[in-house]
């Protein structure tokens, strides 16, 4: 199996669910090493509203694009 093919729920093949997932790992990794020192190199401090706005942007463009599937597909009637 690729992990480049991340599966949505309905078993189809997702960019962007993809970038969504690096996007939060990223986030995760950076909210973990926020405010450390290690050999010299600070990171920067991150709030919690910092990561919470950020986790919410980054889960808005995979809500947007359920919902937008979801209004699609509720325009064109189903075929039997």
């Amino acid at each position: 199996m690729n992990w480049l093919k991340i599966k949505d729920t309905r078993g189809r093949e997702s960019r962007t669910l993809l970038f969504v997932t690096i996007a939060i790992v990223l986030l995760y990794l950076k909210f973990i090493v926020a405010g450390i020192t290690l050999g010299g190199v600070s990171f920067p401090a991150m709030t919690a509203a910092e990561f919470g706005t950020s986790f919410a942007a980054i889960m808005l463009v995979w809500l947007g694009r359920e919902w937008t599937e979801k209004v699609a597909r509720k325009a064109v009637p189903n075929e039997v």
